[in-house]
């Protein structure tokens, strides 16, 4: 199987799974759902022909290489655009990949949730259209412009994902709450139920409701109840509106100490608008407003020097087995690059084939620039998660538990067999595993949700490991070392414990990739 064709099959299952949720915000016959069908389509074809199921004319499969992964993979990147602060790019590129009015529409609605979720109520408002008036409800609800959100219509767009209508009642409420209009928002409130009632229980419904109903309960000063109703898992909700909604719970039964504490840790936790309503709410209690490391998207130092590390590494690589050309062993062909650091076994003759420095030095090494690409997208949104609630130290310690665990647990599954291991998915898969970890122990609701989200994935790159030209027990293996890893952090809460481990993840990463040059490099013909 060619690396072509692994890829166009890692596009196919990409874009089912885009295609499910497109069906969430337009209908099949428009142009979002439409083109992303129509690629996923293109590449399951070009798939079928690499691996000899059907035989497509040349101009398809083209098409399939090119659309495929285009339109599976543009509203991704384009969302990514927008959690990172681009959202003027992220229109540009939208106005260039969809042309027709629902298609800009739809997926603007998709940009503007994330730009909601994110905080950036100015990046919602410019990405919604005028008749979006769930999500311009929800924008206006960031500013704590609470008359324009009464007076955003909701019905009217509500067609294509009728149960996303639960948000704009759930908007009102707070709105209502806010201008002290209780019995009011308690109707308001009594009409989201009757609407959750009547079959629209989907789990943004569920979580409009439970929100819903916290704040009502917080504004009667019903502590222990908002606690119960918050600690149950939701989907896609925001920890800082959490921590607000307990800390008006508090506030109003008169325990203004706890309110300040809570109020600080949800202007910790937001950002943009959301972060400057709960600044002047800590200023009415009388509080302080904390003072907090800069948390902006480049706070991720380590993630991003990780993955130039390993960009820097799949070059030298490149160089190296253009410029030495293939070497024979015994009869047996290999690259430089494999016989420098990747993990080698039953492979007779290799110059140091048993060394320890290999179980951790096939991670900087690369099958190809798809391998090395689809690594370094991964460990960009991974890393970047784990590093912010763990730190530095914490993601090189997962990245080396990964690695090892991966090469181990495929020397024992596949002891004796003939083979090459290389790829920095052990590692990163290690960073998933702690994470998985982190989340398991931590046991917020904002954590379950996560966990969830982390489950459903690994069960997507199991299910792709099984695939010919992947490693099941290496990707298995990074898993569990990087779960053992995070399962042990999380029972040393000790912020040293992290900058140790990472200054020993740097230690053995160096050594062993100094090692495997100064031996195996002079020995190349």
């Amino acid at each position: 199987m060619t690396p072509a064709t692994l890829f166009l099959i890692l596009v196919t299952v990409a874009g089912v799974s885009a295609l499910r949720w497109s069906l969430r915000l337009a209908p099949l016959t428009t142009e979002f759902p439409a083109k992303t069908a129509l690629a996923t389509l293109l590449a399951a074809l070009a798939a079928a022909h690499g691996v000899g199921l059907v035989a497509t004319p040349p101009g398809l499969r083209l098409a399939g290489l090119v659309l495929g992964p285009i339109f599976v993979f543009a509203p991704l990147l384009l969302l990514a655009l927008v959690r990172g602060g681009r959202w003027r790019l992220a229109s540009r590129l939208l106005a260039a990949l969809y042309w027709t009015e629902s298609g800009r529409g739809a997926v603007g609605r998709l940009l503007g949730q994330a730009a909601v979720q994110a905080g950036d109520a100015e990046a919602a408002e410019a990405l919604s259209a005028e008749a979006d008036g769930l999500l311009l409800a929800q924008a206006r609800r960031l500013k704590g412009d609470w008359e324009q959100v009464l007076a955003t219509p909701l019905a009217a767009d509500a067609a294509a994902a009728p149960d996303n209508l639960a948000l704009g009642y759930e908007a009102r409420v707070e709105a209502l709450l806010a201008l002290g209009r209780a019995t009011e928002a308690r109707s308001e409130a009594e009409r989201l139920e009757r609407f959750y009632a009547d079959g629209h229980d989907s789990p943004v419904a569920f979580r409009a409701l439970t929100l819903t109903t916290a704040r009502l309960a917080a504004e009667r000063g019903e502590v222990e109840q908002v606690r119960q109703l918050l600690t149950q898992p939701m989907v896609g909700t925001n920890p800082a509106a959490l921590y607000a909604i307990m800390a008006r719970a508090a506030e109003s039964a008169d325990r203004v100490d706890v309110a300040l504490r809570l109020l600080g840790q949800a202007y910790t936790a937001a950002s943009g608008s959301l972060r400057r309503r709960y600044a002047a709410d800590i200023a009415r209690l009388g509080g302080v407003v904390p003072v907090t490391t800069a948390t902006s998207r480049m706070k991720t130092p380590v993630t991003f020097g990780l993955m130039l590390v390993l960009a820097v590494a799949y070059v030298g690589q490149e160089l190296v087995d253009r410029f030495q050309g293939l070497v024979r062993v015994l009869g047996q062909v290999f690259e430089p690059s494999s016989l420098i650091a990747a993990y080698l076994q039953g492979l007779p003759g290799v110059p140091a084939g048993d060394a320890w420095w290999r179980f951790v030095t096939y991670a900087f090494v690369h099958g190809n620039l798809i391998h090395i690409g689809f690594n370094l997208w991964v460990l960009f949104d991974l890393g970047r998660l784990y590093e912010r609630r763990r730190g530095w130290g914490d993601l090189l310690a997962a990245f080396v538990a990964g690695t090892v665990g991966g090469s181990l647990l495929t020397s024992v599954a596949q002891t004796g067999q003939p083979l090459i291991l290389v790829g920095a998915s052990g590692g990163i898969l290690g960073i998933a595993g702690a994470l998985l970890a982190d989340a398991l122990m931590r046991r917020s609701p904002a954590d379950r949700v996560l966990l969830r989200s982390l489950l459903q994935w690994m069960a997507l790159i199991m299910l792709f490991s099984v695939l010919p030209g992947v490693s099941l027990w290496g990707h298995a293996g990074g898993l569990v070392g990087g779960f053992a890893y995070g399962f042990v952090r999380s029972r040393v809460p000790v912020p040293a414990f992290g900058r140790l481990t990472g200054a020993a993840a740097i230690t053995v990463m160096v050594v062993a990739l100094v090692t495997a040059l100064v031996t195996v490099l002079p020995l190349l013909p």
